[in-house]
């Protein structure tokens, strides 16, 4: 019987180059098909693309990061990008919506945002936000191609978080799944005198212990330690996530401490 994975097997840091390889092990812990499964993006299609973004118009580049993806995954990676939001990623998908955007709205095209993951509603994008262009950051965007919220630090966080939320639960025992509304929000953070919920993560993780993952940023915070990790999202001004843990660690009694905490509900 295969010995259960642990704390080590979290992805470490890296760059650009060695991208692949460590998303690519940690998602092979637990889904050995999807590297066959996967399909890159064809050079013919990226061109395409980038010609209706006009991205080289603006002199702007796309990620080394995003270029990987699409190397590897840009016509299908099985999901993983539409883990935190009904979606499509796959580069034919991004062409056609860049195509009725060309026919039916140009005006919209924006020089600041550059749309690489389309709603399922079609009400709105995730888009490299290229107001910084040495790392864009992720944001979402409407319709119109405008500016919402921000997402995720950058392309490189946001591939090992849904990568995290997708597989991280079926390395343990129990997965302790949760949600929460805006109002449970602020009552968490009215309840703990704080100004911002990830204080109130801080003290918990201090508390218990566990380190908080490189690829953590201000709507994604991912906690682990030898036996239990979580995963806590903000969306829509609320809270998600999971807890998941060995039977051995605790993980009731530490689970019901973080949804007590966070003011959120189990939903599992």
């Amino acid at each position: 019987m295969q010995m259960p994975i642990k704390s080590n097997h979290i992805p470490p840091i890296g760059d650009y180059t060695n991208l692949f390889e460590r998303l690519s092990k940690y998602i092979s812990r637990f889904d050995e098909k999807w590297i066959n499964e996967i399909e890159p993006a064809k050079k013919e299609s990226i061109d395409t693309l980038k010609n209706l973004t006009q991205i080289n118009n603006y002199n702007y580049h796309y990620p080394k990061e995003y270029e990987i993806y699409l190397h590897y995954m840009g016509q299908d990676d099985k999901g993983l990008l539409k883990t935190q939001l009904p979606g499509y990623a796959s580069i034919s998908e991004i062409i056609d919506s860049y195509e009725a955007i060309h026919e039916e709205a140009p005006d919209t095209l924006s020089d600041k945002y550059v749309h690489f993951f389309q709603k399922e509603l079609f009400d709105g994008q995730l888009s490299f936000d290229f107001t910084q262009t040495d790392n864009p950051q992720i944001v979402m965007t409407n319709e119109d191609s405008q500016f919402v919220s921000y997402f995720a630090d950058n392309f490189e966080k946001l591939l090992f978080q849904c990568a995290f939320s997708k597989y991280e639960s079926l390395n343990y025992d129990k997965c302790i799944m949760f949600t929460g509304s805006p109002n449970m929000l602020k009552e968490a953070i009215q309840r703990h005198n704080e100004s911002d919920v990830l204080s109130i993560i801080d003290k918990f993780s201090k508390t218990y212990d566990f380190q908080r993952a490189w690829f953590s940023d201000l709507t994604h915070y991912i906690g682990f330690k030898d036996g239990i990790s979580f995963y806590i999202e903000r969306r829509n001004n609320a809270l998600c996530g999971f807890i998941a843990g060995d039977l051995d660690k605790q993980i009731d009694n530490i689970g019901e401490t973080l949804l007590t905490e966070l003011c959120v509900d189990k939903y599992n």
